[in-house]
C-alpha cells in the first residue's frame, strides 16, 4: 500500500487514458481539485469524489489527517472489478 505521512499535505495526479468517465472516490478524506489538464481550477470546494473525463488529467490536494487504511477507487463497479481500486495508508 502507498503510505502517506500523517498531517502533511499531498497532491495526487491522475490521468484518464480511457474513453470512459471515471468518478474517482477517496475514503476517509476530503480534497480539492487544484487543476484539470494542467490549468488551475477556480472553484476549489471540498469533495470526496471527482469525475474525470476521457483523456483528462486531474490533480487533487488534501491533508492526510485521518490515520488508517483507506480505499481510493472508481465508483463504477465494473471498473473496480477491473482493477481501478487501491488502498493507501496514512501513518
Amino acid at each position: 500500500a502507498l503510505t502517506l505521512e500523517r498531517n502533511k499535505s499531498h497532491v495526487i495526479a491522475m490521468a484518464n487514458a480511457t474513453a470512459w468517465h471515471h468518478p474517482i472516490h477517496l475514503h476517509g478524506h476530503s480534497f480539492r481539485v487544484i487543476s484539470r489538464n494542467g490549468q488551475p481550477t477556480r472553484n476549489r470546494e471540498w469533495q470526496d469524489t471527482v469525475l474525470i473525463s476521457p483523456r483528462e488529467k486531474v490533480e487533487i490536494a488534501f491533508v492526510a489527517d485521518n490515520s488508517g487504511d483507506w480505499m481510493f477507487h472508481c465508483h463504477v463497479l465494473e471498473h473496480q472489478a477491473g482493477g481501478m481500486m487501491a488502498v493507501f495508508r496514512v501513518a
